[in-house]
């Protein structure tokens, strides 16, 4: 009896995974259909723009670390080999250097050295000479030239004064003239002014001359005796 009932229990058991496993795969015949008539819709695409190309990482190279070499043992220092003591030389004699005597100069040197010199101070004084001479001929010249300037304003002043004295000269002629036509128009007034105030008797000859004193207004009026 516990076998069939075992028994049973697994076969129901195994009718349920097969009943999940028929709907499992009836589900997922469904999806694919469904999912295979339908058009997917294109994904957006999203573009970025760039003013420059980033650069790459700088990437930074580690040097592996050198291997340490091990130092070389020290070799043994040899002891040093004495050298046998030197033999004493008697040094040579130095022979000392003579002295250099001045060379005397020969008479023809020395009048040759006078001769240069001669010709040096020659060329000198002839030097100073003609700069004494440039230098008169330079102040004579500016001399000739304040000469010339100095006569030819004293030439100007001349001419002005002869210029002024005429000027002066006619100006004063002129005031005579003017003065002397003056007293003549005066003069003349005074006579008409006279005649026009003198009675004539009859019986007087022509060719009389009468003095009369009389004094006379600066009008040209007769001012009566008192």
């Amino acid at each position: 009896m516990p076998e069939t009932i075992d028994h049973e229990r697994g076969v129901r058991l195994w009718a349920w995974i097969l009943a999940l496993l028929v709907h499992a795969l009836f589900v997922a015949v469904l999806v694919f259909g469904v999912s295979w008539q339908r058009h997917p819709e294109p994904a957006p695409m999203m573009a970025e723009l760039w003013s420059d190309i980033p650069k790459p990482a700088t990437v930074t190279e580690v040097t592996p670390p050198q291997p340490v070499t091990p130092e070389p043992p020290a070799q043994p220092v040899p002891a040093p080999v004495l050298a046998p003591p030197p033999v004493a030389s008697t040094p040579a004699p130095r022979s000392e250097p003579k002295p250099v005597l001045p060379a005397t100069p020969s008479a023809a040197d020395i009048a040759l050295k006078k001769k240069k010199e001669k010709a040096v101070q020659e060329a000198k004084r002839q030097a100073d000479q003609k700069q004494r001479e440039k230098m008169l001929a330079e102040q004579l010249r500016q001399e000739r030239q304040d000469a010339l300037k100095e006569e030819r304003n004293d030439a100007k002043m001349r001419a002005d004064a002869e210029v002024r004295h005429r000027q002066a000269e006619q100006l004063a002629q002129n005031a005579r003239a003017a003065q002397a036509a003056a007293v003549d128009r005066y003069k003349l007034a005074i006579i008409n002014k006279i005649r026009g105030n003198t009675e004539v008797p009859e019986g007087v000859p022509a060719g009389l001359t009468l003095e009369v004193d009389v004094t006379i207004l600066p009008d040209g009026g007769v001012l009566e005796p008192v």
